[in-house]
């Protein structure tokens, strides 16, 4: 009897718990562990860049990873954020267009690297995975169309605080962990502007800041702030 190979199931057993492939069958999914390789990042490194040629989808692991869109006059905007079972880098395997954003290791993390063939292989294989990933696009879409709105509508307090109260959401601990120039990429802003906000709230007693990390003490203040606008 051929002996199982426990890296390539513990492979299937994280594919199947990844939301656009939890409804494959589990020999189509080793067929795609078994193509792919496991990639290991540490924090702050480019895992890929906008414009690059696309050969390849990412899955995430462990760890996280803040997909950046470059502007025209130099900022970067962050578009999304990946966490454990999120895919990214799929559509232009789809399109065959170039990158259109980068992607950057938020913490050290693991990723899983489908190529190209083996990709769209299961995708025109198997039909959840289509629909799972109509989807993911559509809650993309939803997402970026309320991005585009907040920065065309909000001003820069009101975008500010948005961002502070969404990431205090997701936070476990109390803390929202980020620097100034990393709510500048969220919000569209200058790390002047957004040191000049949290300076304002800080005094107010609103949050308190230090060490790359915001803690906040009044929530419905903020609130305020962002319905404001």
């Amino acid at each position: 009897m051929k002996p199982v190979d426990s890296s390539l199931t513990n492979m299937v057993e994280f594919l199947h718990r990844v939301p656009l492939f939890a409804e494959c069958p589990s020999d189509a999914l080793a067929e795609l562990a078994a193509a792919s390789r496991v990639r290991r990042v540490p924090k702050g490194s480019v895992i890929l860049y906008q414009n690059d040629p696309s050969d390849a989808a990412y899955i995430v692991r462990s760890g996280s990873v803040t997909i950046l869109l470059a502007c025209p006059d130099g900022r970067e905007l962050v578009i999304n954020e990946m966490r454990p079972g999120d895919c990214f880098g799929e559509l232009a395997l789809i399109t065959g267009a170039a990158r259109s954003s980068s992607a950057v290791a938020r913490e050290e993390s693991e990723l899983l690297v489908v190529p190209q063939a083996a990709f769209l292989a299961l995708l025109y294989g198997q039909a959840s995975v289509q629909r799972h990933l109509l989807e993911l696009l559509a809650q993309r879409l939803s997402a970026s169309s309320e991005r585009e709105s907040a920065l065309a509508f909000l001003d820069a307090p009101a975008r500010l605080a948005r961002v502070l109260l969404q990431m205090d959401a997701l936070s476990e601990d109390g803390y929202v962990t980020v620097s100034q120039a990393e709510l500048a990429q969220r919000t569209g802003l200058t790390r002047q502007t957004v040191a000049k906000s949290l300076g304002r709230w800080r005094r107010s007693g609103w949050l308190v800041t230090g060490r790359g990390r915001v803690m906040l003490l009044n929530r419905d203040a903020l609130a305020r702030e962002e319905r404001q606008a």
